[in-house]
């Protein structure tokens, strides 16, 4: 993985790793609709979190499934199984960002 011209490693957590695999995937931007299920599940109230900031930013499906890629790439650098509260967090604070720069532009 290259960012910004750097080599970049990432250790991805074992079971992530198996379900990307499994799908035949190089990343997560890679995934959609389906396979995204898969390797970024939610627990309830994880994605109920998700729902109400997605219902309060006006997401659409697309940006729904944008927040959800980005929180899975936050978990994997944190070494997490699972995607928890403050990787959608701080997936929603990067959408937020982008979307005032866009609008400032």
């Amino acid at each position: 993985m290259y960012l910004y011209g750097y080599q970049m490693h990432v250790r991805f957590s074992a079971s992530v790793l198996k379900k990307l695999n499994a799908t035949h995937l190089n990343t997560n931007a890679d995934a959609d609709g389906d396979i995204l299920m898969k390797i970024a599940p939610l627990s309830t109230a994880t994605q109920a979190i998700l729902v109400e900031a997605s219902e309060r930013m006006k997401l659409s499906a697309r940006g729904y499934h944008r927040v959800l890629r980005v929180a899975r790439t936050i978990a994997d650098l944190a070494h997490s199984d699972s995607i928890e509260r403050s990787h959608i967090i701080e997936a929603l604070g990067y959408r937020r960002i982008h979307t005032n720069l866009t609008l400032a532009a």
